[in-house]
């Protein structure tokens, strides 16, 4: 179960947002993840749940993911965005270019990546 590292990577770079923002608590985090990075979003969120549950910081927080759809790279008439509806969606090296009808095309590789981290960050207080 790969969701568990992911999920342990996640809160390692949140953390380290926390500090750099002398933030009270997590909230929210929001991740997104190419289809071909095979991260099951119920075991991520549970892995999440597990690993966030004795840490302060981050009780009651959410993590949310959105799983993109695939994207290519046409080699024939350089069309970049989602394959034809008709390529193989298991097989990367089948995706059909939906302009030219060209199989010859290349995945766009879309990694895991935390796009936003909403916290609570205290007030400031100032003197006068």
């Amino acid at each position: 179960m790969h969701e568990y590292s992911l999920a342990s990577a996640i809160v390692e770079q949140v953390k380290d947002i926390v500090q750099q923002n002398n933030a009270n608590k997590v909230k929210k985090i929001n991740v997104t993840a190419g289809p071909y990075e095979m991260v099951i979003p119920d075991l991520l969120k549970d892995a999440y749940g597990i690993i966030t549950s004795e840490l302060e910081k981050f009780k009651g927080s959410t993590l949310e993911l959105e799983i993109l759809p695939a994207k290519i790279n046409c080699l024939e008439c350089e069309y970049t965005g989602e394959p034809d509806k008709e390529g193989d969606q298991e097989f990367a090296f089948n995706f059909k270019c939906p302009h030219c009808g060209s199989r010859d095309t290349h995945l766009k590789i879309q990694y895991l990546t935390i796009e936003t981290v909403d916290l609570e960050i205290p007030d400031e207080v100032t003197s006068a």
